[in-house]
Parts: structure tokens; C-alpha cells; sequence
């Protein structure tokens, strides 16, 4: 079922706009999560087929196999540290392994990105100007074209519009990449053991999704990348600044946690939590360094212990 969503993806019809480019690892996360570890071999094999199949391309099976297995294979190391399921996974292991995927797409990142500097030795403005020039590509082809030839339609100027778009892309294009390839197995592994619990098929309890915590050595990892990402310049500044975004995923992540935290001891809680989301997709920027610096807090000075709620759950 994997491999028929990023099928679908692929050929951009609407299912696989709409489900398949975000959910596909959602039938290997029902697997594990549902009948264990052991069944995610048999399972990551039949969507590799069904892709090569329906596609006659080995590589889409390939690409099936890094975006998709391989991030819920990952997370699948969430089934060895539920040890009965009497008893949920802890929030730091969740944390660990949460960050044990990000450190991955990190480490994976990173080399491609070494690799394209090498690559790119005497190319002006180094692997930003290699990015730029293949996105511009991109979205030359995309500009619609006008009967007078010009590069503008009703108003809009699409040269100046597609250089504008490109210096606000490129620089975080990796890490945004790397992004979606987490996010999309975190979100299925979620979903799934929802979806699970409901039909009471999960081999676990859900976890309090509340408890989540990363651990002390990736709070040192992403500091250490983030003075770097200030100050180093050129192709190594560009590597780590888009490292240091990547590793930004899991302090998020425990920024929620902290928020969700508080607000289960208020009133009104769905009510503080809606608006709180709201202002997050307006001031999207703003709201993850808040994030950031609610986790780096909560690290040293211990928030949640002060709001403990007494709910459980999987909120």
C-alpha cells in the first residue's frame, strides 16, 4: 500500500498530491506498530516490487526504499524500547530516537553536500550558485509563457519574482529537504498508532507524547552546530547552517511538548491551543525559535516538572 501511494506521488495524481507525497510511509508504520518488527522486512520488500512493478524503474524502488523504509526503520527502534505492552515507550527514549533519525538525515546531508563543494571547485558563490542554477531551471520551466514573448503576465514581473523566490530557498534547501524526510515518518508513525489504538490492534500503549525529550548530547550537537553555522563563511557555512536547521526538528519538537504541557493545566485548553497554533502558521519564523529556546529551557531549568499534569495519554 506504501509503494502504491508513492506511486501515485510520483505521478502526481490527486491522491498522491494530496496523501501519498506526505503519508506514504504510513502503511510500514502500521506494520511495526502494529505486528512488530519482524513483519517490516516482508513488508519493505513487497512495496519495493509493487513499485518496480507499476513503474518498470528499479531506482523508484530505490527511492522507495530511502524515503519511505528507511526513516520507519528507524523509528521502528521504538518497538525494542517498549518492553510490555503494559507499558508505554518514555519520552526520552521517544526523544533518542527521534533525534537518532535526525542525526541520519543530518550525517546524510552533510555528505551530499561535501560532495557537490568538491564538485563545484572553481564555481563562483560555490554550492549555493550550483543550487540556484538548478532550481532556476526549475522554475524557468515553470513560468507560464506569454503571446508577446515577455517574462511578465498581469503585472508580474516572473524574472525578478523567480530571483527572489531562489534567494529565499536555496539557502535552506537541504535542510528543508531533510525536513520532509523526518517529518513524513514522524507524522505516519503517529498517525498510525492512532489509527492502531482505535481498532485495538497497537502492540503497545501510546506514549505521552507530552514526556517527549531529547537527550543531553544532542543539546551539545546542536549548539555547537549553530556557532558554527555563525561563524563560518562560504561553502562550510552553508553546510552547517543547514545542518543546525535539520537538528532544530527535535528541540521543536520538546518546545510542543513544553507548550502542550502548560496548557493541559489551563482552562479552555483546546481553546489556548488552537489560537496558540494560529499564531505559529502566522509568525511561523518567530514561533520556532520560541520553540527552540522553550526546549533549550526546559533542559536546563526543568519547566515541565513545574507544570506536571497529572493526565496521561498520548496528547
Amino acid at each position: 500500500m506504501g509503494g502504491l501511494l508513492l506511486v501515485a506521488a510520483l505521478r502526481q495524481s490527486a491522491i498522491g498530491v494530496v496523501v501519498g507525497a506526505m503519508l506514504s510511509p504510513l502503511p510500514l508504520a502500521m506494520v511495526v506498530f502494529g505486528l512488530g518488527n519482524n513483519f517490516l522486512p516482508l513488508a519493505v520488500v513487497s512495496g519495493a516490487i509493487t513499485v518496480a512493478v507499476l513503474t518498470g524503474s528499479f531506482a523508484l524502488s530505490a527511492v522507495f526504499l530511502a524515503v519511505d523504509a528507511a526513516p520507519i526503520a528507524v523509528l521502528s527502534r521504538l518497538s525494542l524500547a517498549a518492553l510490555s505492552v503494559e507499558k508505554p515507550v518514555t519520552g526520552s527514549a521517544l526523544g533518542r530516537t527521534v533525534c537518532v533519525l535526525v542525526a541520519i538525515a543530518v550525517a546524510a546531508v552533510v555528505v551530499g553536500l561535501i560532495a557537490m563543494s568538491a564538485g563545484s571547485t572553481g564555481v563562483e558563490g560555490g554550492i549555493e550558485a550550483v543550487l540556484r542554477t538548478r532550481m532556476d531551471a526549475v522554475l524557468t520551466a515553470a513560468v507560464p509563457t506569454v503571446p508577446d514573448g515577455s517574462n511578465s503576465f498581469g503585472g508580474t514581473d516572473f524574472a525578478t519574482a523567480r530571483t527572489e523566490i531562489l534567494q529565499t530557498m536555496v539557502r535552506f534547501l537541504p535542510g528543508l529537504a531533510a525536513w520532509d524526510w523526518c517529518l513524513r515518518a514522524i507524522l505516519s508513525a503517529g498517525l498510525a498508532q492512532v489509527m492502531l489504538t482505535k481498532m485495538n490492534l497497537a502492540a503497545w500503549p501510546t506514549p505521552v507524547y507530552r514526556d517527549f525529550t531529547a537527550p543531553q548530547w544532542f543539546f551539545v550537537l546542536f549548539g555547537t552546530a549553530t556557532l558554527a553555522a555563525v561563524a563560518l563563511k562560504g561553502d562550510a557555512g552553508f553546510i552547517v547552517t543547514n545542518a543546525a536547521a535539520i537538528l532544530s526538528l527535535p528541540l521543536i519538537l520538546q518546545g510542543l511538548a513544553v507548550v502542550h504541557t502548560v496548557a493541559a493545566r489551563l482552562k479552555y485548553r483546546l481553546a489556548w491551543l488552537f489560537v496558540f497554533y494560529v499564531l505559529s502558521l502566522v509568525m511561523a519564523a518567530f514561533f520556532l525559535v520560541v520553540l527552540v529556546a522553550l526546549s533549550v529551557m526546559d533542559h536546563f531549568l526543568q519547566i515541565r516538572a513545574r507544570f506536571l499534569s497529572p493526565r496521561t495519554g498520548g496528547e
